[in-house]
């Protein structure tokens, strides 16, 4: 595995976040990273596949002086991106009611195929550690992907398309007057 297997990863989950993850019913959709801003709000719903996220992070930063915990860490990450293959319902930002999943974006595939690169390329270096080759360091790219990454958070937390309210999705639904 080449040594850039870091960059890659960081490459493609940026990329990942320029396109629709979710597919819904009804023609709906939800972008990337909408899911990323308000995936911990999926604890509520009973959802936990974001958690991916951070679990990821803590493997890239830990890639160096943990080997293995990263590994370990990336590999609970795809356990948990490939578990969203069974997410059926979710609320749209839209109307706020639930719509039928109906398929997955490039986006989602996008991010699946990030954790992949990562943690096969983290199980090469822990292979090769045992012949006392030295996991790659961090390159001015792989910190300025972090950068952007970073940088597409808080852009995506401004924009007006992308608002969510949680206190909507958990309101009960109206009652609905018998005729």
């Amino acid at each position: 595995m080449p040594a850039f297997y870091l960059t890659l990863s960081l490459c493609i989950y940026l990329l990942s976040l320029g396109f629709d993850a979710v597919l819904m019913a009804s023609g709906r959709h939800m972008p990337a990273l909408q899911i990323l801003i308000y995936g911990p709000w999926g604890i509520t719903l009973g959802e936990y596949q974001w958690f991916a996220n951070p679990l990821l992070a803590l493997a890239i930063l830990a890639h160096r002086k943990f080997r293995k915990l990263a590994l370990v860490c990336g590999l609970a990450a795809l356990y948990l991106a490939v578990s969203s293959l069974g997410v059926e319902r979710l609320p749209d930002n839209h109307s706020y009611d639930f719509q039928n999943v109906v398929g997955f974006g490039v986006g989602f595939y996008l991010w699946l195929a990030a954790i992949v690169a990562f943690c096969a390329g983290q199980l090469w270096w822990c292979y090769k550690a045992r012949h006392a080759n030295e996991v790659p360091g961090w390159r001015w790219l792989d910190v300025a992907l972090m950068a952007a990454i970073g940088l597409a958070f808080y852009a995506a937390t401004e924009m007006p398309s992308l608002r969510f309210e949680p206190n909507k999705v958990m309101r009960p639904p109206a009652p609905q007057q018998a005729l």
